[in-house]
């Protein structure tokens, strides 16, 4: 009869290790097939602590249900003498035992067995009967052999279930690795946490205090499951409550019923209509060795691993929103610095780009001063044109710098030095996984602009898909990100270009509508070379600039020197005088600089200019027996020319001479003055007497190609 029973025992086990997964539901299974064959009344299964080297019971049935947390020294009661000496205990009386101590009353007979695996015990099998001599030696006998086996079977459960559990934990520990880096924002890394621990492990609300050392309170920064501003108003004193005992004693707790845990305070009241038992986690957050801060976390019903294991885990956590803490921290101090500096920053720019810093004494200069004081108070789109290097970028900064919006960014792009392909992104940003290579959002420099000002400088140079988007930008004060949303910017733009606009609009590589829209307030700043005057104080200026940069003393600039400089065409205006002093300073072994400093210029100027009798000392030579040639004179070598090209027909010129001969001399003149002048057209039109328009017309007219 009892080989049979013993059957049915295995084929149970055998059963439930096929159907269960988890060691608490293999426990009682185990136990229940025990009662079975014994025909016992009850049973329990108490697993050994080795750190606390206490038997917890860990599985009970037919006992009282309050027992959960029963637990015995070794070697007390019938039980704890089977964990003591390793061997099963019979004992058929227990009136007689005074060493059994009862877990419930009216029982009458206990059978223990010792659970042994690779010759250690981990626990104790235990059946009880109402009954005096409800069990055999056989009974004995078999439950022994069965509990080895059972113990084999329970540490496999036990073993496969730790490892799918760390596997779950890596998994988890990996996603939230990535969070922590993915995010300088203290609030969205608490957040992300929250939401894979909460699907993972059955989390459903979660609080992060920091402790605020000016007031000695825990506040709530960052909250998961609450409603906004639930926790604004709540804090805890160091010591008060579960929060502040944590914080204090700096070591985690979990509360299995917070309605039977007088120090839970709930001022959250999250226990408000819920009728599922409600646990809470609690951890301190450290800055090295010192709490900060708490982590704690709530769960409804039962977890699906014990709390000891996910009170570990959310230890784990915390070590990681540490981290965050720290990160958010550093940047926060580090913020503050960057702020401060900002703030000088912006105090230096400002005197730097005030208009009394500005240099210049020509009368196109004076003008232009007190236009762009005008133009700096207002919201109004400014256009500034000028040639290469002659401070386009100074006058958008002092535009800036002196505007209400001077407490704003003030931010600058070259449309010409970056990538057709790139610029978009630049000036408009792009939202993540937008395009191949968008690993994150990115704010474009419009945004970066917000409430300031933005500098596009060689405006000419954008593409004519992205002149529609600046169009929206200026019309609308709207701003698309590459697969974002329309959001409103509030900025000033500020252009510059060193090319022809309206040239440009006629070519059809420049929108005429965009063109409008920038051309509202229109700086042309003049060429060097058409305001001498201000070539000595500039020359000055950046003799004290580099001067103190090199560690020079050089004071002066000889008058020799000054009419070099003034002589000087400057093709690459206020930037190429710079240089030009710059190399001077540094090559200097005087107190002053002479002509030979500015040995580049002096050699350009040794080849005097093109004066008209050397043009006309360079006309054709005379055709040897013509005698029209004879004469020496250019205009009898062109019209002998013409002559001979019509073939001996004098009738061909016959009305055409004048009109042959004037556009021969205008086309000379104006070769000429583009040579003299080294092709700068309002130069060469001024030296002409004649005003630009004039001298295009006349350009393509005659079909002079220079």
């Amino acid at each position: 009869m009892i080989a049979s029973e013993a059957l049915g025992f295995i084929d149970e086990i055998t059963h439930a290790m096929n159907q269960t997964e988890e060691p608490r539901d293999l426990l009682n299974r185990i136990l229940q097939a025990s009662i079975d064959m014994s025909q016992a009344d009850g049973g329990s299964i108490m697993l050994l602590d080795k750190d606390d080297q206490l038997l917890k019971l860990s599985a009970s049935i037919g006992l009282i249900a309050d027992q959960k947390e029963f637990h015995l020294q070794l070697g007390e009661g019938v039980t704890g003498w089977v964990a003591e000496h390793g061997k099963s205990r019979l004992v058929n009386d227990t009136t007689q035992d005074q060493s059994y101590i009862p877990l419930q009353a009216g029982l009458k007979s206990e059978l223990a067995v010792p659970l042994m695996h690779k010759g250690e015990l981990f626990g104790v099998l235990s059946v009880d009967a109402k009954r005096a001599g409800a069990f055999l030696p056989e009974h004995e006998t078999i439950l022994t052999i069965l509990a080895n086996l059972v113990a084999h079977i329970f540490i496999k459960v036990r073993d496969n279930k730790h490892l799918k559990l760390r596997d779950r934990f890596h998994r988890v520990m990996i996603d939230i690795g990535r969070v922590v880096t993915s995010s300088l924002a203290l609030t969205e890394v608490f957040a992300e946490i929250m939401q894979i621990t909460e699907s993972a492990f059955r989390m459903q609300r979660s609080l992060l205090l920091l402790y605020d050392t000016d007031k000695d309170r825990l506040r709530i920064v960052a909250s998961m499951g609450f409603e906004a501003g639930q926790g604004e108003r709540i804090a805890y004193e160091p010591g008060e409550g579960i929060v502040g005992q944590v914080f204090l004693q700096k070591k985690a707790v979990f509360v299995p019923d917070t309605s039977k845990e007088p120090e839970f305070l709930n001022r959250l009241q999250v226990q408000s209509g819920s009728s599922e038992q409600l646990g809470f986690f609690c951890c301190p957050v450290f800055s090295g060795n010192e709490a900060i801060g708490v982590f704690a976390s709530f769960t409804y019903g039962t977890p699906d691993l014990s709390s000891e294991h996910l009170l570990e885990f959310l230890e784990i956590v915390a070590s990681f929103i540490s981290q965050a803490v720290t990160i958010q921290k550093l940047l926060r101090e580090k913020t503050r610095v960057i702020e401060s500096e900002n703030i000088k920053l912006k105090h230096a720019l400002g005197e730097k780009y005030r208009f009394g810093n500005l240099i210049g004494k020509s009368r196109e200069m004076l003008r232009l001063f007190e236009t762009v004081q005008i133009v700096a108070e207002s919201r109004a789109t400014v256009l500034i044109t000028g040639e290469s290097g002659t401070g386009k970028e100074l006058f958008a900064s002092a535009i800036h710098y002196n505007s209400p919006r001077r407490d704003g960014p003030f931010v600058k792009i070259n449309c010409a030095a970056i990538p057709e392909s790139l610029l978009e992104s630049e000036l408009f940003g792009h939202k993540r996984g937008s395009f191949t290579g968008a690993v994150s959002d990115k704010d474009g420099k419009f945004v970066q602009a917000h409430q300031g000002t933005i500098f596009l400088d060689e405006i000419g140079e954008m593409d004519l898909n992205l002149q529609s988007k600046l169009l929206r930008v200026l019309q609308e004060k709207e701003v698309e990100p590459i697969g974002g949303k329309v959001r409103k910017v509030d900025i000033r733009v500020i252009a510059a270009t060193n090319s022809e606009l309206e040239a440009a609009v006629e070519a059809r590589t420049f929108r005429a509508d965009l063109f409008y829209r920038l051309n509202v307030i229109r700086l042309a700043i003049p060429p060097l070379r058409e305001r001498v005057e201000d070539v000595l104080p500039l020359a000055q200026h950046f003799l004290k600039k580099y001067t103190r940069e090199n560690n020079k003393d050089i004071s002066e600039i000889t008058q020799a020197a000054v009419q070099l400089l003034e002589s000087s065409e400057w093709p690459g205006n206020i930037r190429q005088l710079e240089n030009s002093i710059e190399r001077a300073v540094v090559m200097c072994q005087n107190h002053f600089l002479d002509t030979p400093d500015f040995h580049e210029l002096y050699e350009n100027l040794e080849s005097a200019p093109v004066t008209l009798e050397a043009e006309l000392q360079n006309a054709p030579e005379t055709v040897p027996g013509s005698v029209v040639a004879d004469s020496g004179d250019w205009f009898a070598n062109f019209i002998h020319d013409q002559m001979a090209g019509a073939a001996a027909d004098s009738a061909v010129l016959d009305g055409n001479i004048y009109k042959l001969v004037v556009g021969e001399l205008e086309r000379r003149l104006i070769l000429l003055a583009l040579k003299r002048f080294r092709y700068t057209k309002i130069k060469a039109a001024a030296w002409l007497g004649i005003n630009r328009n004039t001298l295009d017309k006349k350009i393509k007219e005659l079909q002079i190609d220079y």
